[in-house]
């Protein structure tokens, strides 16, 4: 699979194209993804992805509160870093995937431009997308301009009616309200596969060895989402080996009085000991045990962080 860093840099003719921020690689994603790919092997033509970095909604919200002049609301939050969202691109049977860089000055391409350098780069010949889905400046190039506009530029436009649930359509924004929640569980449902952030080990205060239970303390891109304060279960990935493993997000309220600047992700392994700092480590979360809970003194949270090891493994052991 190739990839190119901007449209400008692709040389490509009669793609089979979706464009997306693909920001979690959801089941949603996936199923268009799949049609899209598999159209493309029966017709014997190449099938490319074309996503956008940094997410257009991060460019576009500095833009607005610039604007302004306010800063109003929480900031965006990714499910996934570039480098797994690549990753996760390359599992499926596709010929090339352009990262967009999405600046101002491309946010304020036209509709009909857009599409002219679709044409001119890659040869456009069949786009793939869903209901909602448009591209251009203000969203111009909604699925009824592609429709229009399909006829004469000489490609095919399919519109793949959404992944549902219960509730609805897949969707990244549904994905981070659970987590939000501290719904992991909802969240793996959404994602296909369970949520996990990834990062380095680093030095933390040693709380936890004094207590019996060494945590690794994980530091991460920053602009990840991240579950709600609490105490999760969860498997461990270090050094191509796999561990059952406790987790807590928060600001140490036992300690701290919850007056920490930013919440730390510590993570306790489970029957290991060892020296991991620098090791990259990735945790999936598999259920929450309880939200963060500040206690009367150590010894409290010391039985209770027995319990949570306990019930850690017990959740897993039913997990493959």
């Amino acid at each position: 699979m190739q990839t190119f860093d901007s449209l400008e840099r692709a040389a490509l003719r009669g793609v089979y194209l979706a464009i997306g921020s693909f920001d979690g690689l959801h089941r949603g994603h996936r199923h268009l993804l799949e049609k899209m790919t598999q159209a493309a092997q029966e017709d014997g033509a190449p099938a490319v992805a074309l996503t956008f970095f940094p997410h257009p909604r991060v460019v576009l919200g500095q833009a607005s509160r610039l604007e302004a002049r306010r800063d109003d609301g929480p900031p965006f939050r990714y499910l996934i870093p570039l480098e797994e969202r690549l990753r996760l691109l390359g599992e499926f049977p596709l010929d090339a995937v352009i990262v967009q860089p999405f600046t101002p000055e491309f946010s304020r391409t036209a509709a009909a431009d857009f599409l002219s350098l679709l044409k001119t780069r890659l040869g456009l010949r069949s786009l793939w997308c869903g209901p909602n889905f448009s591209l251009g400046k203000g969203r111009e190039g909604n699925v009824a301009y592609l429709t229009e506009k399909s006829v004469g530029m000489g490609f095919s436009l399919y519109v793949v009616p959404p992944l549902t649930d219960s509730t609805g359509p897949i969707a990244s924004s549904r994905i981070r309200q659970a987590l939000a929640a501290g719904d992991v569980i909802g969240a793996a449902e959404l994602l296909g596969r369970q949520f996990a952030l990834s990062g380095t080990v680093v030095h933390g205060m040693g709380r936890g060895r004094t207590l019996g239970f060494p945590t690794a303390n994980l530091d991460f891109w920053p602009e990840l989402a991240v579950p709600a304060h609490g105490i999760y279960a969860g498997w461990v990935y270090l050094a191509g080996r796999r561990f059952a493993g406790a987790t807590s997000i928060g600001v140490r309220p036992t300690f701290d009085n919850g007056t920490a600047h930013a919440a730390t992700v510590e993570t306790h392994l489970l029957d290991f000991d060892g020296d991991i700092y620098g090791a990259n480590l990735q945790f999936e979360f598999v259920a929450r045990l309880r939200p963060e809970i500040r206690f009367p003194d150590t010894a409290a949270l010391r039985q209770q962080m027995m319990k949570d090891v306990a019930q850690t493994r017990l959740i897993l052991q039913e997990e493959p």
